[in-house]
C-alpha cells in the first residue's frame, strides 16, 4: 500500500479516534494537519488528540509552538516534509491527519514562494485596470507568461495583476514559482481519504462537543489563561476564544455565547467540506451512525488498498 495517506474532513467527525485505529493497521505514524492543534496551552480549543491516543501512537505537530508566536502554510511546510522523511526512512507509513485543507495543499500540490506584494506596484497595475479593463491586462500576461495566462481567467483580475506583479519584481514569471513549489513536493503519491457524516447527525456532533468542552473539559478556564498572554493573531482566530471572551466580560450570556459559537463552528465545517470536495482524486467514505472507529478504519484500509492497485496500473 501507499507509504502516505492523508485522512481529512470537518470538525467533529471523528478523524482523532478513527486516525489512531488506521495508523495500527497500518503501522504508520501521525502527522497532524491542524493549524490550531500545532499550538501549545490550548488543547481543549483545539481538540487535539487526548493523552492515550498519543500515547497508542506516535503523533507529531501537537503541542509545539507557543501561542505567542505564528504558524503559517510555509512554515509548517518546512516542519512537516523532514518529519515525514523520517518516518518513512525508518520504514514506517506516514498518516497525515487534519481539518486545515490549505497545509494538505501545501505538502501535495506545493506552495508558490514568490516575493510578497509591492505596494506601490500593486497599486498601479489596479489603477490600470480599472482604467483599461482586465482583458488589456491579461493580454499582457499572454506575452510574459503563457502557462500562468492559460491558468488564470481573463477576468481574474486579482490573479492577474498578482503575476504582472511578480514579473515586474523578479523578471520571472510566477510559473516558474509553481514549478519550483512543486519541486518540493512529498516524495511518491499520496492517497487521500475524506471523511463525512450525514449533515444533521455532524452538526449534532458539532453542539455536543461545544458542550462537553464548555461543562466537562473546562475550556473556559483554558481561554482565561490564555488572554493573560499576548496571542498571535493567528491564535486570535480559533475557534471559541472570541465567543469566551465576550463571556468572561460580561458582554454576552453563556447561553448566548454557546449558541454563536455552535453556528460558528457549523459554518466552518460546512467551508472545511467544500474546500476537500475540491481536492484532487480524493476518495470518501460517509460514515454511518452508531460505526465504530475501528470498523470505519477497516473500511478505509479497504479504499486505500484499491486506490494503491489503481496508482501500481496508472505507474506499469
Amino acid at each position: 500500500m501507499q507509504r502516505v495517506i492523508a485522512l481529512v474532513g470537518p470538525t467533529a467527525v471523528g478523524k482523532s479516534a478513527i486516525a489512531v485505529e488506521l495508523a495500527q493497521a497500518l503501522g504508520a505514524e501521525i502527522v497532524s494537519c491542524d493549524s490550531m492543534q500545532v499550538y501549545r496551552q490550548m488543547p481543549i480549543l483545539s481538540q487535539a488528540p487526548t493523552h492515550a491516543q498519543r500515547v497508542q501512537i506516535q503523533h507529531h505537530l501537537i503541542d509545539c509552538i507557543e501561542p505567542t508566536s505564528m504558524c503559517s502554510a510555509g512554515q509548517y511546510h518546512k516542519m512537516t516534509v523532514p518529519i515525514i522523511q523520517h518516518i518513512l526512512s525508518h520504514g514506517k507509513r506516514v498518516l497525515i491527519v487534519g481539518g486545515t485543507g490549505l497545509y494538505l495543499k501545501a505538502l501535495t500540490q506545493g506552495l508558490c514562494d514568490a516575493p510578497p506584494a509591492d505596494v506601490r506596484i500593486r497599486e498601479q497595475l489596479w489603477s490600470e485596470c480599472q482604467g483599461v479593463g482586465s482583458k488589456q491586462l491579461y493580454n499582457r500576461l499572454l506575452g510574459v507568461d503563457s502557462l500562468a495566462a492559460s491558468r488564470i481567467h481573463p477576468n481574474d483580475a486579482r490573479r492577474i495583476i498578482r503575476a504582472l506583479e511578480v514579473y515586474a519584481l523578479t523578471g520571472k514569471p510566477i510559473s516558474s514559482w509553481w514549478r519550483q513549489a512543486s519541486a518540493e513536493l512529498l516524495p511518491g503519491h499520496v492517497t487521500v481519504i475524506g471523511i463525512d457524516r450525514d449533515r444533521d447527525e455532524l452538526y449534532a456532533r458539532i453542539d455536543e462537543r461545544l458542550l462537553h468542552m464548555i461543562y466537562e473539559q473546562g475550556v473556559i478556564n483554558e481561554v482565561r489563561n490564555l488572554l493573560k498572554l499576548p496571542l498571535s493573531r493567528t491564535v486570535r482566530q480559533v475557534h471559541g476564544l472570541a465567543d469566551i471572551e465576550a463571556y468572561l466580560s460580561g458582554r454576552v450570556s453563556l447561553k448566548d455565547t454557546i449558541q454563536a459559537w455552535q453556528q460558528r463552528v457549523r459554518n466552518y465545517a460546512k467551508r472545511q467540506l467544500t474546500w476537500f470536495r475540491q481536492t484532487p482524486n480524493i476518495h470518501w467514505r460517509l460514515i454511518p451512525a452508531e460505526e465504530h472507529a475501528w470498523e470505519t478504519a477497516e473500511h478505509l484500509l479497504d479504499i486505500i488498498r484499491h486506490a494503491s492497485l489503481q496508482t501500481v496500473e496508472a505507474r506499469s
